[in-house]
């Protein structure tokens, strides 16, 4: 059973999400990039660990000497839940559409 929402309603939400910032919306799209490409790194380490166990302590690359294949798991995995976690938090806030006198 569908719910009828009275069009002042819907107009008043669509005009609260246009009128957000580039900024947060900007955050929002970088936080689930983040989040993202960290999850595929950290997934990357993963299966190098599976498939070469050995190779874990040597450099990720060649340009970063210091910066091993471990480590930067464990760094992916950190962006990757840091970007979630903002990206939810923000998320949240940006499509909060209950009416302004309820919050």
């Amino acid at each position: 059973m569908r719910s009828i929402i009275a069009s002042t309603d819907r107009s008043e939400t669509s005009i609260r999400l246009k009128n957000r910032s580039q900024g947060i919306k900007a955050l929002t799209e970088l936080s689930l990039s983040l989040a993202a490409y960290g999850m595929v790194g950290w997934i990357y380490v993963a299966i190098c660990g599976l498939v070469a166990p050995d190779t874990l302590h040597l450099p990720l690359t060649h340009l970063l000497p210091h910066l091993r294949e471990d480590t930067s798991g464990v760094i992916s995995f950190i962006v990757s839940f840091i970007g979630f976690l903002v990206y939810r938090i923000v998320r949240d806030n940006l499509y909060d559409l209950r009416p302004r006198s309820l919050q």
